[in-house]
């Protein structure tokens, strides 16, 4: 899945780095993995409705969730 197929407001498994502002005057990021709503993409950023800003970059890796998908037969 790629960024420009985001819809804002859907549900997305998320995994990649964050922006986590600056460590002794240099940019800090951590890794994280959630399942959460995209609040909005700019075009350097994946912001999501609790307010991480994922970095688009090659680590970013997007899903849609489980429960989300229509392709999925209930047994």
């Amino acid at each position: 899945m790629n960024v420009k197929d985001i819809e804002i407001g859907n549900w997305y498994h998320i995994s990649g780095d964050i922006d986590n502002g600056t460590k002794d005057g240099r940019p800090y990021t951590s890794h994280d993995e959630v399942t959460r709503r995209i609040k909005r993409v700019t075009d350097t950023h994946i912001i999501c409705e609790c307010d991480r800003k994922f970095l688009i970059n090659d680590n970013l890796k997007l899903s849609i969730p489980a429960f989300r998908r229509t392709d999925i037969t209930n047994s």
